[in-house]
């Protein structure tokens, strides 16, 4: 029971506890009986009127807080759906979240997906993102023990349940205009991971997987409608191989015979595995080791295995070895040396004769060695393309820049034309002669040293260009070592990219002088002092912005031509007296010279008439 407090809400209540104080305090004093007696009865009236007040007051208040719990309950709905709201938002600003594209097609694809437990547990930069896509029917997910298979497979059921709350997809990296994050709503979730076994119900573990996957069944053909996403984890243990491989199929099967549900699933088994490559519903995908990375893939043998640690990601298009001696070396306490080289080589002596299983890992590591193969050569020609685009850039600019000179040129024919036509004062010689010499001024400087490279098979080196070691280069800066072939030479311990200004060259006689002799001089040079052969494609194969067009340089060239033509005609019509020309050829070989023989001669005839 609550008491009432004071505080000026109740003033009637407040006056009765005052005068209840104040004969308290005179019954404390008083020396009198009979004024005690009376005080004391005074004091039992005052206290009923106040229990009286309290107990009206309080049925008033209780009244009016069941009338208000409706809108206080609505009003605690509404806060704790705000606060979920900003809770979501907040999780999106600390780890990167994105708005997926919802659809009802049962896709997923969500590129760089951080585990939001992982991202708690260390930073988001720390975690390893998994790659999530689910276009097929059935993802068959393979690989070594311990390198992230369950992770990968708990991620997509993760996204799925994100979208079905409302939570934005945690990613390393927001994606590009080009690319999309898409979760689409699945209806129906269905989990089998972990062992389930139960003692008392008189489970092992496969009988646990079985109940969980009959069960699975049984919910799927009640509900007929929307998208459906199963999980299921190390499918085909617990048994033998053989035997769970088959019981795994044929529940495989059996689940897609609904195209709307969409199946993720861990398995260690080789066939398995090998139903990818016999039916197009399945795909798979797989975990690699740190090793798998690079070329020598192909060449891992069992015991080798022991020493690589897992990437964490997750590579789709085929599938690997489970690799158990990598998780054997890994585990804490660690296993004796000596168990893990007898298991290697009991595993070495093959399957046991089945040629079924070996052919299937001869075709998982050839599968291997084409995606690596494939890798590198798709760098490769990245790398050329980004090359001969440059390249090409650079023509452009060369070409755009001719352009703009021959227009100049265009201009200053125009110009002597309207000037022969309209002034029949002016010599035309001079005129002609002013206009020539400005022409092979600016033709000295329009000839840039781009074009003096290319009359020699040489080209300026692009920003983009890459130097390697023994590359040919020939030095173009003005010296004793200028148009010397050199090679060039690049320290092991220096990597030479896009950003490096200065090279290392060795001046050669020839350009198959030997990589071996050092005893030559190093010359340190820029970028810009050297210039490399010019070996361009007969067809780039491509468009882009930069293509320049043939047209507009003829056509300003037969502009020119006419210009040249209608000069031509005008000389022709030209009076010989207003030209005074002399009969012989000029020795003139500029309109200076003209101009200062012509500024003598008159001199002398101005001393001549004095005379």
């Amino acid at each position: 029971m609550f008491q009432l407090a004071n505080g000026g809400r109740f003033p009637e209540l407040d006056s009765l506890r005052d005068r209840e104080d104040k004969l308290l305090l005179k019954i404390k004093g008083s020396k009198s009986a009979d004024n005690d007696l009376n005080n004391h009865r005074h004091l039992a009236t005052i206290r009923e009127e106040i229990s009286i007040i309290e107990q009206q007051t309080t049925n008033v208040l209780i009244a009016s807080m069941i009338d208000a719990a409706p809108h206080v309950q609505r009003a605690q709905h509404f806060l704790a759906r705000l606060d979920v709201i900003f809770a979501r938002a907040a999780y999106a600003c600390e780890w990167g979240g994105v708005i997926p594209e919802v659809g009802n097609e049962s896709s997923i694809n969500v590129q760089e997906f951080v585990h939001p437990v992982l991202a708690l547990e260390k930073s988001a930069r720390d975690v390893v993102p998994v790659d999530l896509i689910l276009p097929d029917q059935v993802l068959m997910i393979s690989g070594p023990n311990a390198g992230g298979k369950t992770l990968s497979l708990k991620s997509f059921g993760l996204c799925a349940w994100f979208v079905k709350l409302g939570i934005p997809i945690s990613v390393l990296r927001k994606p590009s205009e080009d690319s999309e994050v898409r979760v689409d709503f699945f209806d129906d979730i269905f989990v089998q991971i972990g062992d389930n076994q139960d003692l008392i119900a008189g489970e092992s573990t496969l009988m646990a997987r079985l109940n969980a996957c009959s069960t699975i069944i049984q919910k799927m053909e009640t509900t007929d409608v929307g998208g459906k996403l199963v999980l299921l984890d190390e499918l085909g243990g617990g048994t033998d191989p053989y035997a769970g491989a088959a019981l795994s199929t044929a529940i495989l099967e059996k689940l897609c015979i609904d195209n709307m549900c969409k199946i993720v699933a861990t398995t260690h088994s080789p066939q398995l595995k090998a139903l990818s490559l016999s039916d197009k519903r399945f795909q798979s995908a797989s975990v690699l080791l740190e090793s798998q990375e690079g070329d020598e893939r192909s060449k891992m043998n069992i015991l080798d295995s022991s020493k690589m640690k897992p990437t964490f990601r997750l590579h789709y298009g085929f599938a690997t070895e489970s690799y158990p001696l990598g998780a054997a070396s890994r585990c804490n306490p660690s296993l004796p040396d000596d168990v893990i080289r007898r298991a290697a080589e009991l595993m070495s002596k093959g399957s046991d004769g089945d040629d079924s299983v070996e052919a299937l890992r001869r075709h998982m590591v050839a599968l291997e060695h084409e995606r690596s193969s494939a890798k590198k050569l798709t760098e490769e020609a990245q790398s050329m393309f980004n090359e001969v685009a440059a390249y090409k850039r650079d023509m452009v600019c060369k070409l755009q820049s001719s352009e703009s000179n021959l227009s100049r040129l265009e201009a200053r024919l125009q110009n002597i034309y309207e000037t022969l036509r309209n002034d029949e004062t002016r010599d035309s010689y001079e005129v002609v002669g002013d206009g020539l010499s400005s022409l092979r001024l600016l033709r000295k400087a329009v000839k840039s040293e781009e074009e003096l490279l290319s009359e020699r098979g040489l080209r300026r080196v692009s920003d983009a260009h890459s130097f390697y070691n023994d590359e040919s280069v020939v030095i173009i800066a003005e010296g004793e070592w200028q148009w010397q072939n050199a090679v060039v030479r690049i320290n092991d311990n220096k990597d030479s990219s896009n950003n490096e200004e200065t090279i290392t060259v060795v001046p050669s006689l020839d350009l198959a002088f030997g990589a071996e002799d050092t005893s030559q001089t190093m010359i340190s040079l820029s970028r810009k002092d050297v210039a490399v052969w010019d070996i361009p494609d007969a067809d780039w194969g491509f468009q882009d912005e930069y293509a320049y067009s043939s047209t507009s340089y003829s056509t300003r060239t037969a502009s020119s031509s006419n210009v040249l033509e209608k000069l031509k005609q005008v000389g022709a019509t030209k009076p010989t007296k207003a030209l005074n020309l002399p009969t012989k050829t000029s020795s003139f070989t500029s309109s200076r010279e003209r101009k200062a023989a012509g500024k003598k001669s008159a001199a002398k005839g101005k001393k001549g008439k004095k005379k």
